[in-house]
């Protein structure tokens, strides 16, 4: 979308920009918007043809159910008359939220960090079981959808670019971590509306407290789920970022406290989210496969290749 464009669709929001940046355009566009008056602002465009209304007007209700609750969170934006939600000129959905302030940590992922995020985590899913009660999660879909059955059955299109040593772990690791993740079960002690994608760089800190941006692809997963998402690259580091591995354990028990400190922990907790640590690696080879167009094409590339057949035949041996 054109600056001029954005410019337009801000105007039915009843905002006039004095400065737009485009600072992703990936699957979502985002620009970060300026206005005459008051704080800046978030615009973000859908892909048109993976829109859901009905998710998009989930997310939107949850966040601001988390914004009135004092979290650090994007506030959904109305335009006059109330609507949340537009449509682009090129037909992509489009929703406006309040700029997210805070600070990103790499090497200052401390214990005391952790336990915010854990507070946060536990906070957010707290909220979303009420939201559920109260009938506001209409969405159909899963948050971080792990399809592993193709690399269990050996068809996961594109796998024949990861190197073979990789691949003769890929299979087994994937029919394990499919019965695994099988019998979690969808209790709602254990299943219900979680952000899906809670890792280290979707985190941003203020005054001591932890907060979230980025709940575009919020579904029904596992509660573990997001815990998972903010450990995986601390226990699998990746290269060019802070190794955390030596610091691991205490990290890892500082969020589950900070978790228990909102709400009680899924049961089997531990368990859950080493599993799902481990089927996360998928998900990032997946996206390396599907979006990159080299396995080179991020310095940490080969080095998460590399590293990934060590995680997994650690996980399958033990």
């Amino acid at each position: 979308m054109t600056q001029a464009a954005a410019s337009t669709l801000l105007r039915r929001f009843g905002v006039e920009a004095v400065a737009l940046r485009r600072v992703a355009n990936l699957a979502h566009e985002v620009w970060r918007v300026r206005p005459r008056q008051g704080a800046d602002l978030a615009l973000r465009l859908y892909p048109a043809a993976t829109a859901d209304a009905a998710a998009i007007d989930t997310e939107l209700d949850w966040l601001a159910a988390l914004a009135d609750a004092g979290l650090h969170v994007p506030r959904p934006c109305a335009a006059p008359g109330g609507r949340r939600r537009l449509v682009s000129p090129d037909g992509r959905p489009a929703v406006l939220l309040t700029w997210l302030g805070g600070r990103q940590h790499d090497r200052g992922l401390t214990p005391a960090r952790l336990r915010q995020v854990g507070r946060f985590t536990g906070a957010a899913h707290r909220i979303a079981s009420a939201q559920t009660a109260a009938g506001r999660v209409r969405l159909q879909r899963e948050a971080m959808p792990l399809d592993l059955g193709p690399w269990a059955a050996g068809t996961r299109p594109g796998a024949e670019r990861l190197p073979a040593a990789l691949r003769a772990v890929l299979r087994p690791a994937a029919a394990r971590l499919v019965a695994e993740i099988g019998a979690f079960g969808r209790a709602a002690e254990t299943w219900g509306l979680i952000h899906g994608d809670l890792h280290p760089w979707n985190l941003l800190f203020v005054r001591g407290a932890a907060g979230a941006i980025d709940f575009s692809d919020c579904g029904w997963g596992h509660r573990a789920m997001d815990l998972a998402a903010t450990l995986q690259f601390l226990r699998h580091p990746l290269a060019g970022h802070a190794d955390h591995r030596a610091a691991y354990p205490a990290l890892h028990a500082a969020l589950f406290e900070g978790y228990a400190d909102e709400r009680p922990l899924p049961p089997d907790a531990a368990h859950q989210v080493d599993t799902l640590i481990t089927a996360r690696l998928f998900g990032t080879l997946e996206w390396m496969l599907d979006d990159w167009p080299a396995l080179d094409h991020r310095a940490w590339g080969p080095g998460f290749v590399q590293d990934a057949r060590v995680a997994l035949r650690a996980w399958l041996a033990r």
